[in-house]
């Protein structure tokens, strides 16, 4: 087990964290464990902006997808205890085959519960190098079976590709159940960003059996800013400007190009589709149990509580939390970031209720 951070932090964070009614919306804020000010960076995303800005951090140049999904992947420990295994299977899903990452606890016995996670990336990028360590840990904190399937990416493979193939990943585990030793009748689904409107998608298209959903700063809205939204959102400390403000842009300015890269030409309002945009589902009290994450420096931060208070306001039971310090794609960075244990300990908590 590697941690970059003492090992107190976590819990620290599980200590200090409070609720507080925004906009009508119960908002969990689960502090910066070692920075106590109001609205400061935690001193990790404040340390990486400055590696960025330095030029010493390895990012390849130029902006072309080959160049972002071959960039080097954050920085990332195995911090499960070893107890976890891990297989790599094929899936055949009729017209196309797809990889499927198995996470499971050594002593799995009996038919565990079973969660499909699902990357970001802007359903452009993203791979199971970003991801490896948090599943497991997850699989041995929660004692269940985790799955993630290397789904198609855009462009190559425009919308509803990476939809179908999540919620057939998802039918495909279901019809495997015995083989992996899950139980059908307890399926929860998490993903980030991008991954967590892959969620809402598999939701909406499993039609009930989804039981809980975790999305950690998702996707909800790919329609324009709104004209309501300003960084006055995201106060912040002075002498972090730069830093707070980067961080918070990054996801708005990475969004921009968003319809051309995804769907069809000339179809560019599906980015509206409720399979896409799940603001916009017609029968959001459909959902089961769900679980919002956002990031206090975050553009999507403002979508994802207003979706939350959507969800709460169609009777559904929702849970809301924010990091506070932290910007998007933190999940990544296990062993790294404390709130990525952190929040596989708040997972594993609501998955124990399934």
């Amino acid at each position: 087990m590697s941690r970059t951070y003492d090992e107190d932090l976590p819990a620290s964070i599980a200590a200090g964290a409070r609720v507080e009614k925004i906009d009508g919306l119960n908002v969990e804020l689960r502090p910066v464990p070692d920075d106590s000010r109001a609205h400061a960076l935690d001193p990790r995303v404040a340390a990486l902006f400055e590696l960025r800005k330095s030029g010493k951090f390895p990012t390849p140049k130029g902006s072309d997808l080959i160049s972002m999904r071959t960039r080097p992947n954050k920085e990332s420990h195995q911090i499960d205890s070893g107890a976890v295994s891990e297989k790599v299977l094929l899936m055949d899903l009729g017209d196309r085959k797809i990889h499927l990452f198995v996470f499971e606890p050594k002593d799995h016995e009996g038919a565990l519960p079973v969660l499909a996670y699902f990357h970001g990336g802007g359903f452009t990028v993203g791979n199971i190098g970003q991801f490896r360590n948090a599943l497991r840990y997850l699989a041995e904190r929660a004692h269940c079976v985790v799955v993630y399937p290397e789904y198609r990416l855009a462009p190559e493979s425009l919308f509803p590709a990476q939809q179908l193939d999540c919620n057939d990943a998802v039918n495909w585990v279901c019809e495997h159940a015995d083989e992996l030793g899950v139980d059908p009748g307890r399926v929860a689904v998490a993903g980030d960003s991008a991954g967590g409107s892959l969620c809402n998608a598999v939701t909406i298209l499993q039609g009930g059996r989804v039981r809980l959903v975790v999305e950690m700063y998702p996707l909800v809205d790919g329609g324009p800013v709104p004209k309501e939204w300003s960084l006055d959102l995201y106060p912040h400390l002075a002498e972090q400007e730069e830093a707070a403000v980067s961080r918070t842009l990054r996801i708005r300015n990475a969004s921009d190009g968003l319809a051309a890269t995804i769907v069809p030409t000339g179809q560019e309002n599906l980015v509206y589709d409720p399979l896409i945009s799940a603001k916009y589902y017609g029968n959001l009290a459909s959902f089961p149990r769900t679980l919002v994450v956002c990031s206090e420096f975050d553009y999507l931060r403002y979508q994802n509580e207003r979706f939350a208070k959507q969800l709460q306001d169609a009777g559904v039971s929702v849970r809301a939390i924010r990091y506070l310090g932290c910007d998007h794609g933190f999940f990544e960075t296990c062993g790294v970031m404390p709130q990525v244990e952190d929040l596989c300990n708040v997972m594993a908590g609501e998955i124990a209720a399934l």
